[in-house]
């Protein structure tokens, strides 16, 4: 459920009349916000507020959605990129930053001085489990080193990883509480897997991911980036068994812990993510691996009907199985 009913007063800044000071103009769905002062960026952000349908005869609270970005993101460039049907559940908050932000600043910026200004001006909530923090390639850095703090505001995020971002081997202090959806190459989603893990957060409850191409620096669609199904729908996703046998031999592949493979996941509504087991022998949550009888159990997330499983047998062979998935 993304809205919450509770009614309250706003409490509206009013424009100001001297250049380089804060100053809000209003559209048809729309507070232009420019010249917002930040004593942490250095510099004033232009912030565009895009509300639901129904915004203002509504009295409940909305969930928001905070974007950071580096171009100007209107009303109906967030529409055409999400959807009505997404866009109308949510307050946007689109930031334009003029540069990469560091970690520090970006969690200076928004934890003391943008979330404190929306929550009291606009009708937000203002629970993290309500906000939505959504950021692409060149921002996602950021947020990925500042996450520790960030968790303890935002709930949710959204990620994207150019395929040289430099992922982390830890994130010390990380919420246990929070849902973070990313893309990224598959040494992005291996790295950062791991850092989630050693923190104690558990596939599909906490985090998932899709592992794309973007070697050429092909940045996704923010649609695809910001996955509302798992957001919204993972808690209708029940898990199913998967039962299925595939074997590779190779000289070298000695062992079991060799085998490197991914499993699609399919979910309600066309819900997708992948996941990389670390080992094929006991990888849990997830599912757990009988070597020796081929058998899968406990997959979070899957459908009925067929997974597939690709990947190598050591350094030599590859291979290619399907298996069956049933309730």
């Amino acid at each position: 459920m993304l809205t919450a009913v509770l009614a309250s007063a706003q409490v509206r800044i009013a424009p100001a009349s001297e250049e380089g000071d804060m100053r809000i103009f209003n559209k048809e769905g729309e507070d232009v916000i420019v010249y917002f002062p930040s004593e942490f960026l250095k510099y004033e952000p232009k912030i565009n507020v895009v509300f639901p349908k129904g915004y203002d005869k509504a009295e409940e609270r909305f969930c928001s959605v905070y974007v950071a970005n580096k171009e100007e993101m209107p009303r109906e460039t967030l529409y055409k990129e999400f959807g009505s049907a997404a866009a109308e559940r949510c307050v946007y908050v689109n930031i334009r930053f003029n540069s990469i932000p560091s970690s520090s600043e970006l969690e200076g910026f928004l934890t003391r001085e943008l979330l404190p200004y929306i929550e009291v001006n606009y009708r937000v909530e203002n629970q993290e489990e309500y906000k939505i923090l959504l950021a692409g390639e060149g921002y996602s850095a950021s947020v990925l080193n500042a996450l520790p703090g960030l968790s303890n505001y935002f709930a949710n995020f959204a990620l994207s990883f150019y395929v040289n971002t430099a992922m982390p081997d830890n994130l010390d202090g990380l919420n246990e509480n929070i849902s973070l959806w990313a893309l990224g190459s598959k040494g992005n989603m291996i790295r950062l897997q791991g850092a989630l893990e050693k923190n104690g957060l558990k596939f599909f409850d906490n985090f998932a991911y899709l592992t794309v191409d973007n070697s050429e620096n092909k940045a996704p669609s923010l649609k695809e980036i910001f996955n509302m199904g798992y957001f919204l729908e993972k808690s209708k996703i029940l898990p199913l068994k998967a039962k299925g046998v595939f074997g590779v031999k190779s000289a070298s592949a000695t062992s079991e812990e060799r085998f490197g493979f991914m499993l699609e996941v399919k979910g309600k509504k066309g819900f997708k993510a992948q996941y990389i087991p670390s080992s094929l022998k006991i990888a849990p949550p997830f599912l757990s691996w009988d070597f020796e009888k081929g058998l899968m159990n406990v997959i979070y997330g899957a459908q009925p009907g067929k997974v597939k499983v690709t990947g190598m047998a050591g350094n030599a062979v590859s291979f290619d199985a399907s298996f069956k998935i049933s309730k």
